[in-house]
């Protein structure tokens, strides 16, 4: 892999996040979007969302992974949550999501909270494992979520500071 810079998100950096948040929602629900089963969310709302959070009075917190210039990954923090974390769908299976979710840990830990928690949707049956495999623990507790356009429901997982 090419040499990453992880750095601070700006508002200049919601476009091409929000390009491969696109293709991320689409490499993982292809089947699902083509049988009509979901929608895809909406683009500019997504962008717009994305160009909020990374403006520097914002309360949330946000590290992209850039290669050449162009943004290929990126985590969202905010208290002792994880808000966010995609990686550009050409670069997973190399560790960069692997890297990205330490440092948002990092990041939480930081702030002082011991426990962590992150909200993945339900059929995101890829994410979970992921989460699992770094510690995360799935709980009994559901939230919908509303955004974009969509409505869905994920589960919330926790992680506790060693």
């Amino acid at each position: 892999m090419d040499a990453i810079e992880i750095r601070a998100a700006t508002p200049d950096d919601a476009k091409a996040v929000e390009c491969y948040h696109d293709r991320c929602f689409t490499s993982t629900y292809s089947s699902q979007l083509l049988a009509g089963e979901f929608e895809a969310p909406d683009r500019e709302g997504t962008r717009r969302q994305l160009h909020t959070w990374f403006q520097p009075e914002s309360k949330f917190e946000t590290r992209v992974a850039v290669v050449d210039g162009v943004p290929i990954g990126h985590f969202t923090v905010s208290g002792h949550q994880l808000v966010h974390l995609f990686v550009e769908p050409d670069h997973q299976g190399m560790g960069l999501g692997r890297r990205l979710l330490a440092q948002g840990e990092a990041m939480i830990a930081a702030g002082g909270h011991p426990d962590f928690e992150l909200h993945a949707r339900v059929e995101n049956f890829a994410a979970i494992r992921f989460y699992e495999a770094a510690g995360w623990t799935v709980t009994d507790r559901l939230v919908h979520t509303v955004e974009h356009g969509i409505s869905y429901d994920e589960h919330v997982l926790v992680k506790h500071r060693p």
